[in-house]
């Protein structure tokens, strides 16, 4: 005789499906995790960025009642922004930041409450005005506060406060730039970051040209000094390490040759300090690291010591998806990468090779054929030769075109 067999974890699931399974709601210290508090205040400083413009800019805010037992009543709460806690933020997190200017914020609805029966207040709006009030590309520190008026004891101290860091832009198609040199039609797109310099890779003759910004306008009035020949035999050149520039032979496979440059551009013997790297897409120096992109877009990290030597045991896969960006550059603490269609990407990089959320903070950079770096400003090549200089902070967003 055939018989059905049920598995007995089948037993237990439809066992465990057929009844409310009982929450405890009354737990000895439920009261510590029954408190309000931001949940913006989570994560550190929020960064946000705005357009310096006529209409008033909003972000949201809103408390939330810890635990899981939702209130019988009404809970009111207070949002208030306070300019005291800016000092101490700067001097317990080693920054500078100046407070958002009075008058240029307003919380819409100060005093509000979680519903009864509810565990939040839902989005508040939290209203800036930007013109007039703040400048360009500086970054404000805004403290807003939570508190329960007429009670101590209920608010989370941890999480009561939220910073926001507020970084105003100009208008879509109204970012300043300066035209630092121009270089004319054979320009090419070999431009190296050098500190505040910069260096050319003549795609001609494969000379090495030093071009210094003049020290009152920043830009390139000064004729270039030559400082290498015949650099044609690489594809890849980059300034490393502060003291080092590094190639790429185009021929073979591909290795890497490093050279000491002091900071004049006394360029001094060289040697072969890596093999096999022709494979690679692009190579992005960044501190400590050498970044690895593949053609099926990986990225792999390879460290490398003062003395052009690599950490093998530490060499290791770090990302994927990047073989879709046209330019990856390093810039302080992040990679900025930009696609195709001309959005910029902030990715926040540790000196260990570990990223954090990236966040857009340009559109319309591909009206550019190279970008790199000029100390903490961008200089940006487009396709006439021209070299254009943005006083740059990532913290704002950089729309070059109209919308």
């Amino acid at each position: 005789m055939h018989k059905s067999i049920i598995p007995l974890g089948c037993t237990l699931l439809l066992l465990a499906c057929s009844k409310e399974v009982p929450v405890k709601k009354d737990f000895p210290g439920m009261e510590k995790y029954s408190l309000l508090y931001m949940p913006q205040a989570i994560n550190g400083p929020v960064t946000t960025s705005v357009t310096i413009a006529d209409k008033p800019d909003t972000i949201a805010i809103n408390a939330y009642m810890g635990g899981i037992a939702r209130p019988g009543a009404d809970v009111p709460v207070t949002f208030a922004v306070t300019p005291a806690a800016v000092a101490a933020f700067n001097q317990a997190n080693g920054t500078n930041y100046p407070a958002m200017p009075e008058g240029s914020y307003s919380i819409t609805t100060p005093s509000v409450h979680i519903p009864a029966g509810q565990l939040t207040t839902g989005p508040q709006p939290l209203v800036l005005r930007t013109k007039g009030f703040l400048s360009p590309f500086v970054s404000y520190l805004l403290p807003v506060t939570l508190s329960q008026p007429g009670k101590t004891g209920t608010v989370n101290p941890a999480l009561s406060t939220t910073y926001f860091v507020v970084t105003g832009g100009y208008m879509p198609g109204e970012v300043p730039r300066e035209k630092a040199i121009s270089f004319g039609a054979a320009a090419g797109t070999n431009l190296i970051s050098f500190g505040e310099k910069f260096i050319r890779k003549d795609p001609v003759s494969g000379n090495l040209l030093l071009y210094t910004p003049d020290a009152q306008s920043g830009l390139f009035t000064a004729a270039p000094v030559t400082i290498g020949q015949g650099w044609n035999i690489f594809n890849i050149i980059f300034f490393y390490g502060g003291n080092r520039l590094i190639g790429r032979y185009a021929a073979g496979g591909g290795d890497l040759a490093q050279y000491p440059v002091t900071a004049q551009g006394q360029i001094g013997a060289g040697r072969t300090v890596g093999w096999g790297w022709g494979g690679l897409k692009k190579i992005v120096p960044f501190k400590g690291l050498l970044l690895g992109i593949s053609a099926d877009g990986n990225m792999t990290k390879y460290p490398l010591d003062a003395d052009g030597n690599f950490d093998f045991a530490n060499i290791k896969g770090i990302g994927s998806g990047w073989g879709g960006f046209v330019h990856i550059f390093a810039y302080e603490h992040s990679l900025m990468a930009i696609e195709a269609n001309g959005n910029m990407w902030q990715f926040p990089l540790s000196d260990s090779g570990v990223f954090g959320s990236r966040r857009l903070v340009g559109t319309g950079w591909d009206m550019y054929v190279h970008i790199i770096t000029a100390g903490t400003d961008l200089l940006a090549l487009d396709g006439n030769g021209d070299l254009w200089r943005y006083k740059f902070n990532p913290a704002g967003l950089w729309a070059l075109k109209k919308t």
